[in-house]
C-alpha cells in the first residue's frame, strides 16, 4: 500500500494563526500589500476563525503558534508542516509543537472551530491567477 506523504506550508494561516491580529485586520505587511495574500484572505471568515482559534489556544494556556502548528503535524499523512519565522522569538512557540501532546479529541475540538475549506485548486488566490509560480517569477 502506497502512503502519501505532505509538508504542509504555511501552518499559521500566513500570521493570521500567531494572535497579532485579534480584533484587527493589519493596516500593512504581506496580507495587504501582496495581492496572492490579498484575494486568499480577504474574507471576514478567516479572521473570525483566527480570533477563535486564539481564544481557544488561550483558554488551555497554549502559546497559538504552538497549537497551530501541532494540529497541522497530528494528521497522519504530514511529515512536517514547513515553518518560517524571522527571528528566535518566533521560531521558539513552533518549535514546543514538537513536544505538544495533540490527541484526536483536542484535534476534532480544533478542526471545529472552522468551517471545513475547499479544496487547494478552489482557493480565491489560485482563481484569480494570483498563486506563487516559484522564485524565478514575482507575485502580480
Amino acid at each position: 500500500m502506497l502512503k502519501r506523504k505532505t509538508w504542509p506550508q504555511t501552518p499559521l494561516g500566513s500570521g493570521l494563526l500567531t494572535g497579532k491580529y485579534v480584533g484587527k485586520r493589519p493596516d500593512t505587511g504581506r496580507l495587504m500589500e501582496n495581492a496572492m495574500y490579498q484575494a486568499r484572505y480577504r474574507e471576514d471568515i478567516y479572521y473570525e476563525v483566527a480570533e477563535r482559534f486564539t481564544g481557544f489556544a488561550q483558554k488551555r494556556g497554549v502559546h497559538p503558534v504552538t497549537l497551530a502548528v501541532a494540529w497541522v503535524a497530528h494528521h497522519p499523512a504530514v511529515t512536517a508542516p514547513i515553518i518560517g519565522a524571522r527571528n528566535l522569538k518566533q521560531l521558539e512557540p513552533a518549535l514546543a509543537a514538537a513536544d505538544f501532546a495533540m490527541d484526536d479529541e483536542l484535534y476534532a475540538a480544533i478542526a471545529a472551530l472552522s468551517p471545513t475549506p475547499p479544496p487547494a485548486t478552489d482557493r480565491t488566490d489560485e482563481q484569480a491567477g494570483l498563486a506563487y509560480r516559484g522564485s524565478a517569477e514575482r507575485y502580480r
